[in-house]
């Protein structure tokens, strides 16, 4: 069973087709979910109970791996520095996932399995301009993972980082034009992103243990880095 926190991602929508053939997928989302429907997937609106529910729903799974796509973005200078608004980004990308995981660990150490994986930027990780608590959320993920992956390694439980590039988006196209090409510009193959690539490296985790603490950048060689 796959738990994807941040099901209504856009990379997810396109990639999570492919994942109902093969696995049941829970989804959990913030507000409101518009995105397909089916036998394979169980949608969870993050509540009171939800933590409750993802319970139940991992009681009689021998495969379990968990997805944090979950990306609030905050807007502002360091000069206007909202700690409200900080705090709250934290919470949505951080602070969720590891409550999330407090309920799937137990769980994966009695199977003797477990996969975590955990979506980051290559450009927020060494700051972005106006995205203070979303740099600083994902720049920490190198810590969180590295100590999950070291905390678990017994138990044949992985926990690594896809750290992402630029894709065809929405967000990406209210970029200006302009603004999109010297960013194409900066990377090695001047080409967005193959939401495919993320697919296939995420069922490439689950198969093998042998990566583990690891960072995989998805990002067609980011020269900002």
């Amino acid at each position: 069973m796959i738990i994807i926190n941040g099901i209504n991602s856009e990379i997810v929508k396109k990639i999570l087709p492919k994942f109902l053939k093969k696995h049941k997928v829970v989804g959990i989302y913030n507000s409101k979910y518009n995105g397909v429907k089916h036998k394979n997937l169980s949608i969870l609106k993050k509540n009171k109970k939800y933590l409750d529910k993802i319970n139940h729903l991992i009681k009689n799974e021998k495969k379990i791996i968990f997805i944090n796509f979950a990306a609030k973005r905050d807007q502002g200078l360091v000069l206007k520095f909202d700690q409200k608004k900080f705090l709250d980004t934290i919470q949505n990308n951080i602070v969720d996932s590891l409550n999330i995981l407090k309920i799937l660990l137990p769980q994966m150490i009695r199977n003797n399995f477990g996969r975590i994986i955990f979506s980051s930027s290559s450009t927020a990780e060494n700051g972005s301009i106006g995205n203070l608590g979303y740099s600083s959320s994902k720049s920490s993920l190198k810590g969180i993972s590295g100590t999950i992956a070291k905390e678990y390694k017994d138990y044949n439980i992985t926990s690594n980082i896809l750290s992402l590039g630029y894709f065809n988006s929405r967000m990406w196209k209210t970029l200006p034009k302009k603004n999109r090409k010297t960013l194409i510009s900066n990377t090695l193959n001047n080409k967005l992103c193959d939401e495919n690539a993320i697919y296939e490296i995420i069922e490439t985790l689950i198969k093998f243990n042998s990566i583990n603490m690891s960072t995989i950048f998805i990002d067609g060689g980011n020269l900002q880095k």
